[in-house]
């Protein structure tokens, strides 16, 4: 390599090394600033709107919910009818003992009264059937919708995110939010179907003065009850649900540190933070059940006396000699079961506030926008592989999305490097100088602030997400591992591979010798988040992946940093007999490993400060020797 080292100082503004492309300017097509977080809803969403959108999501279902409205609306009027019937026969009963004439043969009455029942009781199947059809596939698609909102804000905008919380979201939120759709629609519907129904009849063919009677108290127990405590049962059902998902956290982190939490003798107080967690949803709870009492009961008082108002109004008319007491009876029984489809708006009405709650958090995951949005008009991605531009770069990390939390300065700031095709390129530098942040940039995990990142000329923001991340593939310092095998996790980068193939990339990231000692080699179960195997059994897997994935662009982000020496410089070869040809990009552990790469770019404080080949950059006595230096002394220490 001729190219001679540059060397500047990390302080100088804008400086760019000699060798660097043209800078770029800040405004880039598709640039986006790293400064936004995710766009929330300003205000929470209204019921109507809520209602809305879980009907949106679930409409390509909804048809049979008006099946289920037709036999639910079917089966309270034959419930209303056998209470009609049953009473009618009672008073054919005394009309028989006492000789009146036309009493009905109570033979006929108990015939109408078994296949009325066998009849409402297939119309219950249908309704429940049809009815919760509708309700889990609605959920189903519910789960998806989230997950293909959630999946193009990842991993930017998940980052920052509680996992215990959102894997409440979208279980337990989506569950409650099955309220909606199978116990509320369908009931608001025969609430109001069934008593008008039963007020018209009543109206016809017993007397206007009956219905008249009997409509305010079904008003009263439909509307005007559930209403009470609207406003104060929905706060608390927000309150819960936000409740909850601080439980699943605490859960979460209390499973995932227990090692920790047992080392520290920290039970007790793992113990109590839950409690507390516990005590604030049930404070919500004990709010909700006290509305839930409170309606319950005016619903019981009202019941009861609109029972009595028709008693005095039939009772009078009897003694005016306008209605017998056959029919009298048939009216008090009509009235009673006229409330049961009125008296199920209370009994959704508390839940269908959580469901709300629920449907809010959830909206609130899938409304952000994405941090890095797809390309309106995708460019190819390079088949071959390409140069690698890196163009005056600058980047900060919104607050609270990197490590510090609140990154006020720019983690890099105009880097400019090409890494060139069939060249290994290795980014060296100080914990925290922007190594990691360049490779996140480069799989579009942020977008720049300015300046951008090509491929063979082509900016990484015109191409589809897809595309870019199967020409860049990186092996990560801190690999997720599924809890699968060996083998179904290396077959996620590449799931038609042969079994050569994954032999040839198990021996190159030195993964071989892994799998050998193990019983089941590619069959041994890696646990959750990979926990059976050392935190460098980790890594070489990840590099296999990687390797496995065949793809033209590598990048080692740290990849090797938990293995000794010797291992690592296995894999590192490994990796140079898989990247001919390739472009490959090594953010670098030791330095000693990686001497013979062909471009060396020194950050610093997120700067490029060198830029040359290990031997150029050694002679020029700069930050690179220092590094060098620095390693040569921490090795002396621990000799």
């Amino acid at each position: 390599m001729t190219t001679q080292p540059t060397t500047q100082p990390a302080a100088q503004p804008g400086a760019q090394p000699a060798t660097q492309p043209t800078t770029q300017p800040a405004a880039q097509p598709g640039a986006q600033p790293a400064t936004q977080p995710p766009a929330q809803p300003a205000t929470p969403l209204t019921r109507a709107a809520v209602r809305r959108r879980l009907l949106d999501v679930g409409r390509p279902v909804l048809a049979p919910l008006v099946v289920s409205a037709i036999f639910r609306t079917l089966a309270l009027l034959i419930g209303i009818a056998l209470l009609a019937v049953a009473a009618w026969g009672v008073g054919a009963v005394v009309a028989d003992r006492t000789g009146t004439p036309g009493a009905a043969p109570v033979g006929a009455v108990i015939v109408i009264m078994v296949v009325l029942s066998l009849v409402k009781g297939v119309c219950r199947y249908l309704e429940q059937l049809a009815g919760h059809y509708v309700a889990f596939h609605a959920l189903a698609l519910l789960r998806i919708f989230f997950y293909d909102r959630l999946e193009p804000q990842a991993p930017a905008a998940v980052e920052g995110r509680r996992t215990g919380d959102l894997l409440s979201r979208v279980t337990k939120d989506v569950d409650r939010v099955e309220v909606f759709f199978a116990h509320t629609l369908v009931p608001a519907t025969t609430a109001l179907v069934v008593p008008v129904l039963t007020l018209g009849y009543l109206a016809i063919a017993v007397s206007p003065a009956v219905a008249a009677v009997l409509a305010p108290f079904l008003l009263a127990v439909g509307v005007v009850v559930p209403w009470w405590g609207r406003a104060a049962t929905a706060r608390a059902s927000t309150t819960l649900r936000a409740a909850r998902g601080d439980v699943a956290q605490h859960v979460t982190d209390t499973v995932q540190g227990v090692r920790e939490v047992l080392a520290f003798n920290h039970e007790d107080a793992r113990q109590r933070e839950l409690a507390e967690l516990d005590a604030r949803a049930a404070r919500s709870l004990r709010g909700i059940g006290g509305w839930i009492a409170l309606r319950r009961g005016a619903n019981t008082v009202l019941v009861a006396l609109a029972l009595v108002a028709e008693l005095a109004l039939v009772s009078s008319m009897v003694d005016a000699a306008t209605m017998t007491w056959q029919t009298a009876a048939v009216v008090l029984a009509i009235t009673a079961g006229a409330f049961g489809p009125v008296l199920a708006v209370e009994d959704f009405a508390a839940d269908l506030e959580q469901a709300y709650a629920s449907a809010r958090r959830i909206f609130e995951v899938t409304d952000a926008a994405p941090v890095v949005p797809e390309p309106a008009r995708p460019v190819p991605a390079p088949r071959t592989a390409p140069t690698v531009a890196v163009e005056d770069v600058t980047f900060t990390y919104p607050v609270g999305a990197d490590a510090a939390g609140a990154r006020s300065e720019p983690a890099v700031r105009g880097v400019s490097f090409t890494a060139a095709p069939g060249t290994t390129t290795a980014l060296v530098g100080a914990s925290g100088s922007g190594k990691s942040t360049l490779s996140s940039l480069l799989v579009r995990c942020w977008d720049t602030d300015s300046g951008a990142l090509r491929l063979d000329g082509t900016d990484v923001r015109d191409l589809a997400l897809e595309d870019l991340r199967a020409t860049v593939t990186v092996a990560q310092q801190r690999p997720y591992l599924f809890n699968t095998t060996i083998e179904e996790n290396l077959r996620m980068a590449r799931p038609d591979a042969s079994a050569e193939d994954i032999a040839t990339a198990c021996r190159r990231a030195a993964l071989d010798e892994v799998i050998e000692a193990l019983p089941d080699g590619l069959a041994t179960v890696v646990g959750e988040m990979g926990e059976r195997l050392s935190g460098g059994q980790r890594q070489r897997l990840a590099v296999a992946r990687a390797l496995l994935r065949d793809a033209p662009v590598l990048v080692l982000d740290e990849a090797t940093s938990h293995l000794d020496a010797a291992a690592e410089a296995r894999v590192l070869a490994g990796v140079r007999e898989a990247g001919a040809g390739r472009t490959v990009i090594v953010v670098a552990h030791r330095l000693a490993t990686i001497a013979d790469a062909d471009l060396f770019v020194v950050l610093d404080a997120g700067r490029v400060v060198e830029q040359g080949t290990h031997a150029e950059l050694l002679a020029a006595g700069g930050a690179y020797a220092m590094l060098l230096d620095r390693e040569a002394s921490s090795f002396d220490a621990t000799v």
